[in-house]
């Protein structure tokens, strides 16, 4: 299960803590091999005085982390081991994490709770167990089912009252970062193991993910780069800085990191977490011309009131990520034969956005007129989707409310609205190594439609080949009103592997409010029944 499958978190509110003294929590994510565990044991090694619990969850049914971690001499009487089998704690095991971290809560024995999660845990799910509030979550019974077992993921009061999550930590192997980056390989068919037949993320995404949402990040393995000095390791901390700007960077050899950096520093925020990622933090600098790191990582924001053609785009789009290109142009530039050079020079101008390993937004695609499209990418997998939502030009002026009513006055102040086509645009930042800033926004402006495309209309632009969705894109070309909006929102809902994160986007869109009562009459047995016909 790559998703989680629950409703969107309600945040707990202040309260009372249920213990004297809430646990502080630290959660360890990284891919097998990264070296969590090797830093988990080095936790326990010197952590002096502090009485610690450890919860393991490993996706193998021998649980061989819990093994390995139980069998050393580090672990104490006074440390508590939790294995955690079967599952990963950012899906199946979430009233089980519930459970286990209020249980440890109130034995008021322990300094310190670290969470060793799988290695294909993504960190938002785990990190939204501790703020949603369980207490204002109510689960359908449906017929013939126990309220017992209905009841067993809400057992348990929010985890705020018991625990308090200081820092998620995440551990990435330097010395295959780069290599992970260009890997087109699916989860399921890794070695890392866990994941099933339906999981569709690729090892790169879930990277740049645990990368994204860390307060702290420890690059183990630097001593197999060359040390923390070397270019090769400058490169990978310039990388993964620009990924996420806000994040404390530590460079370690075996996992080896001051304590003080990882256990109760306070670093973590919710809200903070959610807006640290680099795509984020560049689209909050409208007009921002970012300084290029000295290692060539950079990133800039594509702005346009034009749609994409889509097959232009589309090759475009193929370009990202291709890394092993980019090593092949550096290497050329090393080479001092007039011929080498003029090959490198060749490779470069061939595809330019190479060495785009992020990239994140909104776009506007000439054949879906109406609707807009969220896209985003690691390295070379690129995800395209509808947004489910129109444009508020498409929904028109005589249906907005207030609020939409600001929104545009505020866009027509930004230059972000056309007396034409409204708020019709494409907004799209790209992070990556070496990227030529002219040169590739001339490309994406070439991926628009020219002027003659322009005014030829939708009605030219409407017979476009559909290059994304095989042919069903036709379905978001023109907004037929409320009624059509729910049908098009209910066959997203249908084919979603994650209807939850679909409702939490249209509850955040623009229309939210004004959609919001109608799916909950089109759907009267609630959300987990949806889910539950899916499972």
């Amino acid at each position: 299960m790559s998703k989680m499958e629950v409703e969107a978190p309600v945040l707990a509110k202040e309260v009372k803590p249920t213990v004297a003294k809430k646990l502080p929590v630290t959660v360890l994510s990284g891919f097998l091999g990264a070296g969590k565990t090797t830093l988990l044991k080095n936790i326990l090694q010197n952590k002096k005085n502090m009485k610690v619990a450890i919860i393991v969850n490993d996706m193998s049914s021998l649980n061989l982390d819990a093994k390995e971690v139980a069998e050393t001499k580090l672990v104490r009487q006074e440390e508590k081991m939790v294995a955690m089998q079967n599952g990963c704690i950012c899906c199946t095991l979430r009233g089980d994490l519930l459970d286990r971290v209020k249980e440890l809560s109130e034995e008021q024995k322990y300094d310190y709770l670290l969470i060793e999660s799988t290695g294909i845990s993504e960190p938002l799910p785990v990190a939204q167990t501790f703020v949603m509030n369980v207490d204002e979550m109510t689960e359908k019974v449906e017929p013939g089912q126990e309220k017992k077992e209905a009841k067993q993921s809400t057992g348990v009061r929010a985890l705020s009252h018991y625990a308090r999550l200081d820092t998620m930590v995440t551990v990435v192997d330097s010395s295959t970062f780069f290599s992970v980056l260009n890997s087109i390989e699916a989860l399921k068919d890794s070695k890392m193991g866990g994941a099933s037949e339906e999981d569709e993320r690729t090892i790169c995404n879930l990277m740049v993910d645990q990368i994204e949402f860390a307060n702290v990040i420890v690059l183990n393995k630097m001593d197999l780069l060359g040390g923390p000095n070397s270019a090769k390791m400058k490169k990978v901390t310039d990388t993964v800085k620009s990924l996420n700007p806000k994040a404390k960077i530590y460079k370690a050899t075996k996992s080896e990191v001051d304590l003080k950096n990882i256990l109760d520093t306070k670093l973590f925020n919710m809200q903070e977490a959610q807006t640290s990622a680099g795509w984020i933090q560049e689209l909050m600098k409208p007009q921002h011309t970012p300084e290029t790191l000295e290692y060539g990582v950079s990133s800039f924001v594509f702005r346009s009131s034009k749609p994409f053609h889509p097959k232009r785009f589309k090759n475009v789009l193929k370009g990202f990520g291709r890394l092993d290109e980019k090593v092949a142009e550096q290497l050329g530039k090393k080479a001092k034969s007039k011929k080498a050079k003029r090959k490198n020079a060749k490779a470069k101008a061939s595809n330019p956005f190479a060495g785009v390993i992020r990239s994140k937004g909104q776009v506007w695609l000439a054949n879906a007129k109406d609707f807009p499209m969220s896209i985003h990418s690691a390295g070379r997998q690129v995800y395209i989707k509808p947004t489910g939502s129109p444009f508020l030009h498409a929904v028109g002026e005589s249906n907005w409310d207030e609020n939409q009513k600001h929104n545009v006055k505020i866009l027509k102040g930004r230059g972000r609205w056309t007396p034409e086509f409204g708020d019709r645009y494409s907004e799209l930042v790209c992070i990556g190594i070496d990227l030529d800033k002219k040169i590739l926004v001339q490309k994406m402006n070439e991926a628009c439609l020219t002027e003659a495309e322009m005014r030829a209309g939708p009605a030219a632009w409407r017979k476009y080949e559909d290059v994304f969705f095989g042919g069903d894109i036709e379905r978001w070309f023109e907004f037929k009103g409320i009624t059509g909006m729910l049908d098009k929102i209910k066959a997203l809902l249908e084919a979603s592997d994650d209807p939850a994160a679909v409702i939490e986007q249209i509850a955040s869109s623009e229309l939210g409010p004004m959609l919001l009562p109608h799916l909950q009459k089109m759907f009267e047995g609630g959300l987990s029944k949806l889910e539950g016909a899916k499972k």
